[in-house]
């Protein structure tokens, strides 16, 4: 159970509350590069309930204004994006990258008015084939992008696998990564002898979890007992602000997602994969297929592109509309919920609680350690920076990222700990217990 204003401060991203304080000290996934081309069509995008408008200009760099023309208020998504700039139609007022006025037609040529006006401009980067974004005061002197492995490595060896939005508070959203009790039951197959892209299956449905908390946030492994005195170990990491890392497989891929404030009520969910030593071999496209079975994971296809909206490519066609597409004879006879792919069947369930859950009402066991350790964290740090001036956890330190998670099984009584920490570190590239049998992992 947490109380009403702790809920309040937890959930909150806008100017000037305390959570959205926080978020504006990191860099936050915005867009696929590739969604912006130079001198191509601007986008409407919200990003921690503030109404922007991305671009790239014709030198290649990515540009991040208010969507509100400092003028009169006309929408610069209807501008003209030409000669390194982006020009409002209303009156032609024209605006670079930094949100500098370098054109002002409708003033007297003698007029130095447009060296007077700016708009609300942040700063805009590139890396890993994704465009961050910067929201801080500091523009001048933004922290250094974060160093995820995948960040770092050859491109063939990251999968970006799937976007979408979530309808829903980021909070419950980026939960449910940090839970492992939900795994062996949500995303299960009924019957331990049907196929595994029926659903993954354990019997050990209650794991124990253990916590250690790091300069960047917390991560936990989950133990469930297997036969012959082995201990099967799935660990997952959640990183400052919005990122977690939930169990790699057997062979060293580690997956993780990223969950963009896009305001209080709706989230931008992110999935990528890397090895941290090989490449794919197969096609690295975005998964947006779906089937009557989750053997692929993603948020499946999204609607035909939705004019006068933000973001108007990423709303999955799988929504509460429709009940996630869910089929009661599959729920029957083949998985636990009926809902096709992992992705949508944790939709299913973070949507189902509203906009924000009222987290006065719940009742949280003992495999809801992390969650409630993670709240704990996130709440302490939006108060210490609101009344201290004290920065959250690695909004500086860019080189905290450089970690990753895994799952293996190990002989019983062997610390998970140490067995995993070269790996969780980077240190390795040899994935912990390579070659044991390890249960289906979700990635």
């Amino acid at each position: 159970m947490l109380s009403a204003a702790d809920n309040e401060i937890m959930c909150r991203v806008g100017p000037g509350t305390a959570m959205g304080e926080v978020m504006r000290c990191y860099w936050l996934p915005l867009l696929y590069s590739w969604e912006l081309k130079a001198d191509g069509e601007p986008m409407r995008v919200r990003l921690l309930g503030e109404n922007l408008v991305a671009f790239r200009d014709s030198s290649g760099h990515p540009g991040l204004v208010a969507e509100s023309c400092p003028h009169r208020g006309a929408s610069v998504f209807f501008g003209r994006n030409e000669e390194n700039g982006l020009r409002c139609v209303y009156h032609g007022w024209k605006f670079d990258v930094s949100g500098a006025c370098v054109d002002m037609p409708s003033e007297p040529a003698e007029s130095n008015f447009k060296n007077k006006v700016r708009t609300k401009a942040y700063a805009a980067a590139e890396q890993g084939g994704i465009i961050w974004a910067y929201m801080g005061a500091d523009q001048a002197n933004p922290p250094a992008l974060p160093e995820f492995e995948w960040c770092t490595i050859p491109e063939e060896q990251v999968h970006h696998a799937y976007k979408g939005i979530y309808e829903c508070n980021w909070v419950q959203a980026m939960e449910g990564d940090i839970d492992s009790s939900h795994l062996y039951l949500l995303h299960a197959r009924l019957n331990p002898e049907d196929p595994p892209n029926y659903g993954v299956y354990h019997n050990d449905k209650s794991p124990h979890l253990q916590l250690v908390d790091t300069d960047y946030g917390l991560y936990y492994g989950a133990s469930r007992e297997e036969e012959q005195s082995k201990t099967y170990w799935r660990t997952t990491q959640f990183l400052f602000p919005i990122f977690t890392m939930f169990p790699a497989t057997e062979d060293g891929t580690v997956p993780s997602h990223m969950y963009t404030p896009i305001d209080d009520n709706l989230t931008m969910h992110w999935g990528l994969r890397w090895h941290p030593a090989r490449p794919f071999t197969h096609e690295r496209k975005l998964n947006q297929w779906i089937g009557k079975l989750p053997e692929q994971n993603g948020m499946g296809p999204m609607k035909e592109t939705q004019l006068g909206r933000i973001f108007p490519n990423w709303w999955p066609v799988a929504e509460m509309g429709n009940d996630f597409l869910m089929d009661r004879e599959v729920q029957r006879t083949m998985n636990f919920t009926g809902i096709p792919t992992i992705r949508l069947q944790d939709a299913a369930m973070i949507t189902s609680m509203g906009s924000i859950i009222d987290r006065t009402r719940e009742h949280v066991g003992t495999t809801d350690a992390m969650v409630i350790a993670t709240r704990r964290k996130l709440i302490k740090a939006a108060q210490l920076l609101r009344d201290e001036g004290i920065m959250p956890p690695a909004s500086r330190n860019p080189a905290a990222y450089r970690a990753r998670s895994c799952s293996a099984v190990l002989p019983s009584g062997v610390s998970w700990i140490e067995a995993f920490a070269d790996w969780h570190s980077g240190r390795t590239v040899v994935p912990p217990a390579e070659g044991q049998h390890i249960q289906i992992a979700l990635t």
